[in-house]
């Protein structure tokens, strides 16, 4: 025991050595202190977890799109087929796209669960209107992800969900026949299509993506979470002070007005006792 005891003696050292330096370096530990820890209202505190919820998701399909990417092929050829072999051969391929479709579906559901919980805690108010638009644009942005990955399967349910959702698309006034055009790569779905669809999906998307997620992650540190028990508290502490000071200051007028209708009173009896005086004294 004693031998144990001073190798985890050691080693918490050794740790403590290590994360000290780093804090001093570059300030890691008070960053990711800052980054992880906002306050919260007690009630309804889990529904101030889902933007959490939603950073998660998505992290989670940065990673399995990595690693699916090592089996998928691109082409009208071989899209179905990699699938296939990602699916019944691969190891842990099952798993991962499992994972990988399922968190996608979560993830519109959880966004829209996240903007529902901050429009009705007012939470896209001044100062935090802009964190609203940067957190629609993520929505379109993730929208845009779920329908061009549908795609890349090439089977049948994605062929034709893909040629529905460009079709509705094109109805879009002044450029939507344009931009379905260009998506398409032609005037139907094919080679063009699938590489366009996987260039968006891969590369283009995920890359508008990330840096708005930093600004909306910045955003929300720098103004904080609004409906929060502490926001609320000082606000109350304000009005309330304010309220103070403003019947402070309307009883203080009350004192000066009163002594000043007295002062009136009291100069006009001397003047009219000095008047008798005189009368009396002529």
């Amino acid at each position: 025991m004693g031998m144990i005891g001073r190798v985890r003696s050691q080693t918490a050292d050794a740790s403590k050595f290590v994360v000290d330096w780093m804090e001093h370096r570059t300030g890691i530990v008070t960053l990711t202190e800052h980054f992880l820890y906002e306050p919260v209202p007690k009630r309804g505190a889990w529904l101030y977890t889902l933007g959490s919820a939603t950073l998660f998701l998505i992290t989670l399909q940065f990673l399995t799109g990595i690693l699916l990417l090592f089996y998928y092929v691109p082409s009208i050829e071989d899209a179905w087929n990699s699938v296939y072999y990602i699916q019944e051969e691969a190891y842990f391929g099952a798993l991962i796209r499992g994972i990988h479709y399922w968190s996608a579906n979560f993830l519109l559901a959880v966004i829209g669960l996240h903007m529902a919980q901050v429009f009705f805690s007012g939470g896209y108010k001044a100062p935090r209107e802009l964190n609203w638009v940067v957190g629609v644009i993520l929505l379109l942005l993730v929208i845009v992800l779920a329908f061009t990955g549908y795609l890349l399967r090439w089977d049948q349910d994605g062929f034709w969900a893909s040629v529905v959702g460009m079709k509705i698309g094109s109805y879009t006034p002044f450029v939507g026949g344009a931009t379905i055009h260009f998506l398409l790569g032609g005037d139907v779905v094919g080679p063009a299509t699938l590489s366009r669809f996987f260039a968006l999906h891969v590369w283009l998307l995920p890359a508008a993506l990330a840096p708005f997620i930093g600004i909306h992650l910045y955003l929300l540190r720098r103004h904080g979470v609004f409906g929060s028990e502490f926001e609320y508290t000082e606000r109350l502490a304000k009005l309330h002070e304010n309220q103070r000071l403003e019947e402070y200051a309307r009883y203080e007028l009350d004192e000066g007005e009163e002594e000043y209708e007295d002062g009136e009173n009291g100069y006009g009896d001397d003047y009219g006792d000095r008047g008798d005086y005189e009368d009396r004294r002529s």
